[in-house]
């Protein structure tokens, strides 16, 4: 049985923060937007049936907990670097979208038993030039991401999904039933 009400207080709670980037059309809010459609779906499922599938149930809970996790991470970010300046948040989005996809796919690594020593070491490399980036507020180029991505590459099993690659696909579903 899911129980809405954490979700409804957490989206109240957090409710301005999370206007402000959808207001601005923030490329971090877009990130997380099949997210938060999957999880409205199932919510109106709920509240229309009052019981759902289990496989809504197992849903839902791994789409608030990572919405969650994600949030605060956004929210931590926002405040330490940017000290609630949403233009030069705007500015290193992209980095930070980054920062978000790796911490997403190291989960999905640990869950497969395949985050290992060598890939932990490279994750803390790549996790230390953003966090050197965004804290000096340093330009960056399309370059560093195309230098990540090819380590990410040699590190990363071919197949391993994100959350948010299967919330997009999640999200895929349900546009088909609607």
């Amino acid at each position: 049985m899911i129980d809405l009400e954490d979700y409804k207080s957490y989206l109240l709670q957090n409710y301005n923060f999370i206007e402000m980037l959808k207001d601005s059309k923030s490329l971090i809010y877009e990130r997380l937007e099949d997210v938060f459609l999957v999880l409205e779906f199932i919510e109106n499922r709920v509240e229309k049936y009052k019981k759902v599938e289990e496989e809504f149930e197992v849903i839902f809970e791994t789409g608030f907990s990572y919405l969650h996790e994600q949030m605060e991470e956004i929210k931590n970010i926002y405040n330490l670097y940017f000290k609630g300046d949403l233009y030069n948040l705007k500015k290193f989005e992209i980095l930070i979208n980054y920062h978000l996809y790796l911490s997403d796919l190291e989960e999905a690594l640990k869950e497969k038993s395949l985050f290992t020593e060598k890939v932990k070491k490279e994750f803390f490399k790549i996790y230390g030039e953003i966090e050197d980036i965004l804290s000096e507020k340093k330009d960056f180029d399309q370059e560093i991401f195309d230098r990540f991505n090819t380590i990410i590459e040699e590190i990363a099993v071919v197949g391993t999904f994100s959350t948010q690659e299967i919330f997009g696909m999640i999200k895929e579903e349900i546009d088909v039933w609607n």
